[in-house]
């Protein structure tokens, strides 16, 4: 009597499943910390670079503005309402553009039959989106201290939106870092059509309301537009936007996450062979 396929495949117990994952949670915790190493370990001010940057950026554009223009945007002081748009924004942008060159620069990696292109890609989303979310905590509490007064009147919005945005970046992260070994021009091609349009019309220099209707229609497509105008409405007491939408940047940023999760289930082979 023959036994069918079926009994004879082995069962999958809930140790097996909890094996494979605490093997992937240590894959991607190495991962991440040579990630660290690699990245701020030969810099002598190491990890206080990835504070001071962005905090110079703020400045830079702080005084831009201040003197181009005396009134403050939105009703908002120019300072805070820079930071909680320029940092969140670099969640985005950093994050998707930090994991589109995974694949390509730890192909020595894949020798070892526990590291994926999967852990690969998501340990470097991960630690930008952890680094960025330190980094805007410690922003908020420098012009904390330096005088510039914070209030988050509701704080478990800003870590909503700025989830939402870590989505989206780490959706399209995983878009582009499957693309790149097999079009190696992708990098600069998503530069270029991502880059800087979205960081002129994402929200990061004025308010939606401060715009033309007419011009104000077609921003309003952009998802990190309503996400910013969230993050500041839930920020700030002066200010409530009339445009920003969770349900529209919700599903962005799960349409964003699911594409990107089966462009890379589909182009992970072909991306191995391609490097």
């Amino acid at each position: 009597m023959q036994r069918s396929p079926a009994t004879d495949a082995p069962k999958i117990t809930f140790n097996d499943i909890k094996g494979a994952f605490s093997t992937q949670t240590r894959v991607i915790s190495a991962l991440m910390l040579r990630e660290t190493k690699t990245r701020y370990g030969l810099h002598k001010i190491g990890f206080l670079w990835a504070i001071v940057q962005p905090l110079m950026m703020v400045a830079i554009i702080v005084g831009i503005f201040s003197a181009i223009r005396s009134d403050n945007p939105g009703g908002m002081p120019l300072v805070q309402f820079m930071l909680t748009g320029l940092v969140p924004f670099t969640m985005f942008r950093e994050t998707m553009n930090q994991m589109q060159g995974a694949i390509n620069q730890n192909k020595q990696l894949f020798a070892f039959p526990q590291v994926t292109t999967f852990d690969v890609i998501f340990a470097r989303g991960l630690l930008e989106v952890l680094l960025l979310a330190f980094v805007f905590m410690v922003l908020l509490t420098i012009i904390h201290l330096a005088g510039w007064t914070i209030n988050i009147e509701r704080p478990l919005d800003v870590l909503a939106a700025c989830s939402l945005l870590a989505t989206i970046g780490l959706g399209f992260g995983f878009a582009f870092a499957s693309l790149s070994p097999l079009w190696p021009s992708m990098r600069q091609l998503s530069s270029a059509l991502l880059g800087r349009p979205l960081f002129l019309s994402s929200g990061i220099f004025f308010t939606a309301d401060s715009v033309p209707s007419s011009v104000r229609q077609y921003l309003l497509y952009n998802p990190l537009l309503h996400l910013l105008e969230l993050i500041r409405s839930a920020v700030f007491h002066e200010f409530e936007t009339q445009h920003g939408s969770w349900t529209y940047a919700g599903t962005w940023a799960i349409c964003s996450l699911a594409v990107g999760l089966l462009m890379h289930q589909a182009l992970r082979k072909r991306a191995i062979i391609g490097l």
